[in-house]
């Protein structure tokens, strides 16, 4: 059975933009994989602990900032700080809560996993655009972000949290 639905300039622009953030994101993450053994989803930990206040935050938050459920993220950060890359502290405002926070190593991970990220993303898709057309294409996406509303996830794949 065929269903004919008719599109619209909203809905091409939609599966465009899909179509664009998805074929990236794979490249990123294989060059992520490749380059530094890291997964986007460990990238995307570490970067969101590096622009933390006070450089830590709740296991919680990650979970609100990252497109995980809270059970994947628990999964992750419990992986991510085997390897070292993480600790938990103790919450200085609620003793019941923890927080976790980037480790010595987990900066130089993060430094060097930064580096090949924002390489990708000048190459995939900062030489496709001109200047100009990037600070119209940000200019829209953060006014269309603004108008939605609702929660923010970043771009990392959901694949695989390993």
């Amino acid at each position: 059975m065929t269903v004919n639905l008719t599109t619209t300039d909203a809905s091409e622009t939609f599966r465009s933009l899909m179509t664009a953030v998805t074929r990236v994101n794979a490249i990123l993450a294989d060059e992520m994989d490749v380059e530094t053994g890291m997964s986007l989803e460990r990238y995307g930990i570490l970067l969101m602990l590096s622009q933390a206040e006070d450089g830590a935050m709740r296991p919680s938050e990650l979970a609100d900032s990252l497109p995980l459920t809270r059970s994947g993220i628990t999964r992750l950060v419990d992986r991510v700080e085997r390897d070292g890359l993480i600790e938990r502290r103790s919450c200085p405002t609620d003793r019941r809560g923890n927080l976790v926070a980037l480790t010595p190593e987990g900066e130089r991970a993060f430094r060097k996993a930064g580096r090949v990220h924002l390489r990708g993303i000048d190459e995939h898709i900062g030489s496709h655009l001109t200047e100009h057309e990037l600070a119209q294409l940000g200019a829209l996406l953060r006014k269309l972000a603004d108008g939605v509303g609702g929660r923010a996830l970043s771009a990392f794949s959901t694949s695989d949290p390993s």
